[in-house]
């Protein structure tokens, strides 16, 4: 799941878990961690690790995953490029993260932030922002998932991010994103089966249409009153 923007440095919030808010300037301080390459598909955390080190992606994607108490692994978030994948502190030892690309990463110690902190004081609060895109988004997913029919999660879902991160055509908005109907059932809590009829359903009202790369919506508006509503299809 890509997309093919990249957000303004001072805006914390996200619509999908996807590298949150990246701390690019964490970069120039890599000789003071441990940089380790990953395969693609080979594991870069497994359950029960050690949570001793602040980790920045520096190339390729990560995918970390819950293994929830009957052994499935679901989704927490995607870590792109400057992505922090926070393993500083103890917290659950249920947590995997498979490297999806070729991957190189950077695991930062407490003693070596102590020095990065020292020599650059905003640092700090960059990290912060990461976490602060991270608290937000999932607390935001905790009311939605309250709050909401799975259809109309699905529908709020490719809402916002016609909003957001539309481009205005004449007649549609476009929204260039690799997002697969599997990934929209795992970031709504939906099943597979009514994101793919809540999209055809979408398609034959001639709302929208989605292909791989892409989301085409002709009528934005109806698509805001649906999302809206109680339930839909």
């Amino acid at each position: 799941m890509t997309m093919s923007y990249r957000r303004k440095m001072d805006n914390c919030g996200v619509v999908i878990p996807d590298s949150f808010y990246p701390v690019d300037s964490l970069r120039q301080y890599v000789h003071l961690g441990t940089v380790k390459n990953y395969a693609k598909n080979s594991s870069v955390i497994i359950p029960g690790e050690p949570t001793n080190a602040l980790i920045i992606v520096l190339e390729g994607r990560i995918r970390i995953n819950l293994i929830s108490d009957d052994g499935r692994e679901v989704l927490l978030y995607f870590a792109g490029k400057n992505c922090l994948l926070g393993r500083l502190f103890p917290t659950e030892d249920n947590i995997h993260a498979v490297a999806i690309e070729n991957s190189t990463i950077c695991r930062f110690t407490k003693d070596n932030l102590k020095e990065i902190f020292r020599d650059n004081e905003e640092m700090p609060f960059d990290i912060l922002k990461n976490y602060l895109a991270k608290a937000s988004y999932f607390m935001r997913q905790v009311a939605e998932i309250n709050s909401y029919n799975p259809t109309i999660r699905i529908l709020r879902l490719i809402y916002r991010l016609c909003v957001l991160h539309g481009k205005q055509l004449e007649n549609a908005h476009e929204i260039v994103i690799k997002l697969s109907q599997a990934n929209i059932a795992e970031i709504t809590g939906a099943h597979y089966v009514t994101v793919s009829r809540v999209l055809n359903c979408l398609k034959k009202e001639k709302i929208l249409n989605k292909n791989k790369d892409k989301i085409i919506v002709y009528d934005l508006e109806k698509l805001k009153l649906l999302s809206e509503q109680s339930t839909y299809y």
